[in-house]
């Protein structure tokens, strides 16, 4: 008897253990930077000594920067600039010479230039 309530138990059992949400796309940095998703599209920063980078995958494909346009607003000690990104090979969005500091706030906004869709995260440095 009772074995017919053992069923019962598991699954009662099962629906108090939640199952990890499953982000849409790959969370792990592909280029060594800092990892940000918005809805569906994929931001990556990439801070060098020589400047930033930034990729941005879009459904999990990536996106065609010849076509967008890209912008960071930096805020640190209480200031704020904003640098243009200059798109590249596939995907990347490059700025020479741009310095994040340790601590500071960066918005990130990428434009469809074609249909002026905006996509856009903020990253903490």
């Amino acid at each position: 008897m009772t074995f017919k309530f053992l069923p019962l138990a598991f699954l009662a059992a099962a629906t108090l253990v939640q199952a990890p949400a499953l982000a849409h796309g790959n969370m792990k940095p592909q280029h060594g930077g800092m990892v940000q998703m918005s809805g569906e599209t994929l931001f990556e920063l990439v801070v060098k000594p020589a400047g930033v980078q930034l990729f941005v995958s879009d459904d999990d494909e990536p996106v065609n920067a010849a076509g967008m346009t890209a912008k960071l607003g930096i805020t640190a000690a209480g200031k704020t600039s904003e640098v243009m990104l200059k798109p590249a090979a596939g995907n990347q969005f490059t700025g020479a010479g741009v310095k994040i500091p340790a601590g500071a706030k960066v918005a990130v906004m990428v434009v469809n230039t074609a249909t002026k869709a905006r996509m856009g995260t903020t990253f903490t440095r």
